[in-house]
C-alpha cells in the first residue's frame, strides 16, 4: 500500500502546485482589458484547444493585422498575453534601454535559463566575446570555417559520378551548421565527434519542453525538478573536460601563448579568465550551441529547399561565386563581393524566415504608445515580424518568393550596405533591430553564404519527384523548416 501511496501522492501534490501556480499567474498579470482580444478568448482557453502547442497563431497575428490594421491587439499564449505592436512603434522599442523596455526579461520568460542552463540571463558573456573576437576575426577564421563546410559535405553526401542522392534537408543542415559552427566554437577534433554535435542538437529539445512547464511556474518557485539540467551539464562536461584540462595545463606551463594554441571561443573565454570552472564552461559552450546551431540550421534548410524549387536561379548564382572566387579566392572579401547569393538567402529570411513575432520585450514600467494606448508594467509586446515581411506596401510582390531581389536594390551605391543581409533595418527583422540585434549575425552570415556558394558550385539540386510537402510549418510563434522534406543532390562534373 505503502509503494503505491507514495507516486499517487507525489503526482497529486504537483498537479496542485501546477494548479495554483496558474491560477496565481493569472491573476497577477497585467491588466490589458483595454487591448482587443484576437483568437482565443482565455489564456486556458489557449492550452485547451491547442493542447498547448499554441498552433493557430499564424492565423490569429494575420486576423489581428486585417482587423486593427496599424493598430495594436493581443494574442493568448497560455501563460501570459502577447501584445502585438505596429510597425510605427518599431524605433521606440529597438532604442528602449532595458530598464524600460527588457529583452533579457522576455529571453528569460521563454527559456528559463536559470533553470535549462543553470545561468541567468544577465549572466551571459556571448555578446562582447562575439564582437570583440568571433566578428572581428573572421578573415582569419574563415579558412577553418569554409574547410569544415566542405569536408562535412563531402562526408555527409559521399557521391558517387552522375548519381543523384535523396537528402533529408533538416538533419543534413542540421550537421553541416553544428560542424561548422564548433569548429569556431571548441576546435578540431571535438567540433567531429558526433556525439558531442548530437548532444548539442538535441538540447533545443529538450530545453523547448522544460521552459513549456516551468512557464507555469511563479518566478519563485520554479521547479528544479522539471529539468535535465543535472544529467545535461554532466553530459556535456564529459566531453568538454579533456579538452579544458589541456588547455589550462598549457596556459600553466606556457602563458598566454604556446605552439598550436586554439583561436576558438574555449580558448577566448579562458583567456579572458571570466571562468576556468568546468560547469561553468559547459554551461556558457552548451548555451552558445543553443542560441546557434537550429537558428542557422533553419535558415540553410530553407534557403537549399528554395534553392531545389527553383532550379532556374542555380547558374546565376553559380556564375557569380565562379567569377568573384576566381578573382579573390575563397576568402571573406570574396562572399562581400557575393550580392546575389547574399541577396538568395535574406530573401529566404523574408519569405519565410523562423519566428511569426519578433523583437519580443517585457515592459518593466508602464508606458504610453504613439497613439495613446497604456501598456501597463509586465507586458509582454512583439512585432508581427513575418506578416511586415510580407507587407505589399513595403515590398512589391511581397507573397512572391524572389530571389535577386535585394541584389537589385544594392544598384544604387548610397543603399548597397542598408540591403545586405547583416544590415539592421526597420523592414527587414530576421536578425533583430537596435540595442539588441543579433550579435552574431556576421557569423551566421558567412556559414550560410558559404555553404551556398559552395553547393550552387560542387552540386546540382532538385526536389524529390512529386514532392509537394511545403518547405516550412508554424508551431506557436516559430516557422520550423519541414522535418519530412528531401531534395537530390548530384555532383557537378566540371
Amino acid at each position: 500500500m505503502d509503494l503505491l501511496f507514495t507516486p499517487y501522492l507525489a503526482t497529486s501534490i504537483c498537479a496542485a502546485l501546477v494548479v495554483v501556480s496558474l491560477f496565481k499567474l493569472l491573476n497577477k498579470r497585467p491588466n490589458l482589458d483595454h487591448i482587443p482580444i484576437v483568437g482565443h478568448r482565455s489564456l486556458l482557453e489557449s492550452y485547451w484547444f491547442t493542447k498547448g502547442l499554441e498552433v493557430d497563431n499564424a492565423r490569429f497575428v494575420q486576423e489581428g493585422l486585417d482587423k486593427y490594421k496599424s493598430g495594436v491587439f493581443r494574442i493568448a499564449n497560455l501563460t501570459h498575453w502577447i501584445v502585438c505592436l505596429p510597425r510605427r512603434d518599431l524605433e521606440r522599442v529597438a532604442r528602449a534601454s532595458e530598464d524600460h523596455l527588457s529583452f533579457y526579461h522576455a529571453m528569460d520568460k521563454a527559456v528559463k535559463t536559470d533553470y535549462t542552463f543553470g545561468i541567468g540571463i544577465h549572466g551571459y558573456h556571448h555578446a562582447p566575446l562575439i564582437e570583440s573576437h568571433l566578428t572581428r576575426n573572421l578573415s582569419v577564421l574563415y579558412t577553418d570555417v569554409r574547410d569544415e563546410i566542405v569536408t562535412a559535405c563531402n562526408e555527409l553526401l559521399d557521391m558517387k559520378h552522375n548519381e543523384w542522392k535523396t537528402i533529408s534537408v533538416v538533419p543534413a543542415t542540421l550537421s553541416i551548421a553544428s560542424r561548422a559552427s564548433n569548429r569556431i566554437f571548441v576546435g578540431l577534433p571535438l567540433c567531429r565527434n558526433q556525439d558531442w554535435l548530437d548532444f548539442n542538437i538535441k538540447v533545443p529539445h529538450a530545453v523547448v519542453k522544460e521552459a513549456r512547464i516551468l512557464r507555469l511556474f511563479p518566478d519563485f518557485m520554479g521547479p528544479s525538478f522539471v529539468t535535465n539540467l543535472s544529467e545535461r551539464i554532466s553530459r556535456g562536461a564529459t566531453f568538454l573536460g579533456p579538452v579544458i584540462k589541456e588547455r589550462l595545463k598549457h596556459m600553466e606551463a606556457e602563458g598566454t601563448d604556446w605552439c598550436d594554441k586554439p583561436n576558438d571561443f574555449l580558448q577566448w573565454w579562458l583567456d579572458a579568465s571570466h571562468e576556468t570552472c568546468l560547469t561553468m564552461l559547459t554551461r556558457r559552450i552548451v548555451s552558445l550551441n543553443f542560441a546557434a546551431i537550429h537558428t542557422t540550421s533553419g535558415t540553410l534548410s530553407e534557403a537549399l529547399l528554395n534553392l531545389a524549387g527553383h532550379p532556374q536561379h542555380a547558374q546565376t548564382l553559380r556564375d557569380e561565386v565562379e567569377a568573384v572566387i576566381g578573382k579573390y579566392g575563397w576568402t571573406k572579401e570574396a562572399l562581400s563581393k557575393m550580392r546575389k547569393v547574399d541577396s538568395f538567402l535574406r530573401e529566404t529570411q523574408r519569405f519565410e524566415g523562423l519566428v511569426l513575432l519578433g523583437i519580443m520585450r517585457v515592459a518593466m514600467c508602464d508606458i504610453t504608445l504613439a497613439d495613446g494606448t497604456l501598456i501597463p508594467r509586465g507586458t509582454s509586446l512583439a512585432f508581427p515580424v513575418h506578416a511586415m515581411h510580407h507587407d505589399e506596401t513595403v515590398f512589391e510582390n511581397a507573397n512572391v518568393f524572389e530571389p535577386f531581389r535585394f541584389a537589385e536594390m544594392q544598384d544604387n551605391e548610397s543603399e548597397r550596405s542598408r540591403h545586405q543581409m547583416v544590415a539592421l533595418t526597420p523592414d527587414m527583422l530576421s536578425f533583430g533591430m537596435g540595442k539588441r540585434a543579433c550579435s552574431g549575425r556576421f557569423f551566421a552570415a558567412t556559414i550560410l553564404k558559404t555553404m551556398l556558394a559552395h553547393v550552387v558550385m560542387t552540386y546540382d539540386v532538385k526536389r524529390v519527384n512529386d514532392e509537394r510537402s511545403p518547405n516550412s510549418l508554424r508551431i506557436g510563434s516559430a516557422i520550423m523548416p519541414n522535418p519530412t522534406a528531401k531534395i537530390m543532390f548530384r555532383k557537378r562534373v566540371n
